[in-house]
């Protein structure tokens, strides 16, 4: 090969190389497509090439990007979680600059709105991502879940063990877990097995409004329970 063939192919490498703008119109097909069938079938039930088919790329396209279905896995944990924390992180914040120590309501309102009231779309995949973490259980999840939430959820714990001095920490931990698997199971789709037919129609938790007026006193009252 001559010197004059080596910018041709330099230039031949490059344009098989994927463009910045098409390598991000990739991942974010990738990230759309695994949300979709992690929510729906879980994570052990989804392999890197239906991810694939679903977002109509090449499969060795998902190595090229993430390298494992894990490390996918935990970046759609990561996009659908980051709302939720920010938020809640943020109004925390913005709640202790006013000069005066938020209460108990108004802590547990801040961690629990998000949840309620967020982007339907988002806060259904949150919760069944969530879901996935909770039925496929294993160490590689305990991991991911760490990363996602640990952060937010220490930060929660401070505040409402100022608010509850009388406890020990560690049952403030085990309330706020309790809080969060009830409103996981009010996610539940269409409806919690039951509640609509027991309620003859009456109690919908599609009714956002609703269902914090009524869960929001049940939360506070379990969380001010004499410790056990």
């Amino acid at each position: 090969m001559t010197i004059d063939d080596k910018p041709a192919q330099r230039r031949r490498r490059k344009a098989d190389e994927p463009s910045e703008s098409g390598a991000q119109a990739t991942r974010r097909k990738l990230l759309a497509a695994a949300t979709r069938l992690f929510s729906e079938f879980g994570y052990n039930a989804v392999s890197v090439r239906a991810i694939a088919q679903e977002a109509g790329v090449n499969a060795a396209l998902v190595n090229y990007h993430y390298g494992t279905k894990e490390a996918l896995f935990e970046e759609v944990i990561r996009i659908n979680t980051s709302d939720h924390v920010a938020d809640r992180l943020h109004r925390l914040t913005q709640a202790k600059r006013t000069g005066r120590e938020p209460t108990l309501e108004e802590v547990l309102e801040i961690y629990v709105s998000p949840l309620i009231f967020g982007d339907e779309v988002s806060s259904g995949a949150f919760a069944r991502l969530h879901s996935v973490m909770v039925s496929e259980r294993s160490d590689v999840f305990e991991d991911i879940a760490s990363r996602a939430f640990a952060a937010v959820n220490i930060a929660f714990v401070d505040e409402l063990q100022r608010c509850l001095p009388q406890l020990p920490r560690n049952t403030v931990i085990w309330r706020l877990y309790a809080l969060v698997g009830t409103l996981l199971f009010f996610d539940t789709r269409p409806a919690p097995p039951g509640i609509l037919t027991v309620s003859g129609g009456g109690c919908d938790p599609s009714d956002r409004k609703e269902l914090f007026r009524q869960v929001m006193p049940f939360l506070i009252q379990g969380m001010l329970a004499p410790a056990p």
